[in-house]
């Protein structure tokens, strides 16, 4: 009975929606209200919740806090987490689009064209520190309670490491797979095992000692991967170590060719292959503690060996669309491609 009346109701009204009741009309949430919200918040750097109240108040328009909270639901605006990105100048743009043309130029944007080189590069980068703390978010630092006071001691801090451990790897890619293929090289230790015999005195890196690792572990590394020399296409960044002639010799002495410094561009983070890479292997230690440096570089070593031929050789062909849309976007920076 009861549902065949609401039948009834359903095809006198000729719709399922309950009519409008009479009600008290909105005092602060109003569409004037809405569409300041809106304008205060919606696509707006470094805006916050209490900025935009301060900016209602300034207009004189009723608000607090959770009215601002409700309005921006009611509106579907949602907060999303800008990505880190290199910072660019107007000179850095310029660059990039001028280099990325070369790039695609000289190496070819097609893989099926007869220009394709993209196969024979070598791109090589080393890590930054990575630290036994490990990658956190320090936003997540809190614990929910009704009051401070109920916290207990052991919960209230959250301690860190001011000067936490930490270790530098470099490595390289290629379309045969990383290298080294079974772990990157640990250059923190190789930096160490150069010391003179005096420990109080610190050993930098510098020109001579790059060309030395280049010469010694490098070389042999990547040709132990692509087997010949002669067919590979050697890149590294602008770093000033990089390009000192004792470096260059080593280079020149061991590859047909490189990407030089000034075409490969050093603010080209979102293009080059093996940046990706080390963005990857950073965020596997978020939130995590590692008791030492070998548990560390265990870690690492183990989640080098997960990435495939397959995927490196993908990531370098993609290079050249990455850079037509660094051209497209006037030099500014590629999220997605």
């Amino acid at each position: 009975m009861c549902l065949s009346r609401k039948i009834n109701r359903i095809l006198q009204r000729r719709t399922i929606k309950n009519r409008s009741r009479c009600g008290a009309p909105r005092t602060v949430r109003t569409e004037q209200s809405k569409k300041k919200v809106k304008q205060l918040l919606h696509l707006k750097k470094r805006q916050s919740q209490r900025k935009v109240v301060f900016g209602l108040q300034r207009h004189n328009i009723k608000g607090k806090r959770t009215s601002v909270q409700r309005t921006i639901k009611e509106l579907n605006l949602k907060p999303i987490k800008l990505k880190k990105a290199q910072k660019l100048t107007t000179l850095n743009t310029q660059q990039r689009v001028s280099c990325a043309k070369k790039l695609i130029q000289k190496f070819g944007p097609r893989k099926n064209g007869q220009k394709w080189q993209w196969n024979k590069i070598i791109n090589t980068d080393f890590s930054g520190i990575l630290t036994i703390e490990g990658f956190r978010n320090n936003e997540n630092d809190v614990i929910y309670a009704e009051h401070s006071s109920e916290i207990p001691a052991d919960l209230r801090e959250a301690s860190v490491v001011k000067f936490p451990s930490g270790v530098m790897f470099l490595g390289a890619i290629s379309t045969k797979g990383l290298i080294p293929q079974s772990c990157p090289f640990n250059f923190t230790q190789w930096l160490q095992d150069q010391c003179p015999l005096d420990k109080r005195k610190r050993i930098y890196m510098i020109g001579d000692l790059y060309a030395e690792f280049l010469r010694e572990e490098a070389v042999p590394a990547i040709n132990e991967v692509v087997k010949n020399l002669d067919e590979v296409i050697f890149q590294d960044d602008q770093d000033s170590k990089h390009r000192t002639k004792v470096a260059m010799d080593v280079v020149y002495d061991h590859f047909e060719e490189r990407i030089e410094p000034n075409d490969g561009d050093a603010t080209f983070a979102d293009v080059w292959p093996i940046k990706s890479i080390w963005g990857i292997l950073k965020e596997k230690t978020r939130g995590k503690k590692f008791q030492t440096l070998d548990l560390l570089v265990d870690f690492i070593n183990s989640e080098w060996q997960k990435i495939t031929p397959d995927q490196c050789e993908a990531m370098l062909d993609n290079v050249p669309k990455r850079l037509a849309k660094v051209v497209q976007l006037d030099g500014n920076q590629v999220y997605e491609h």
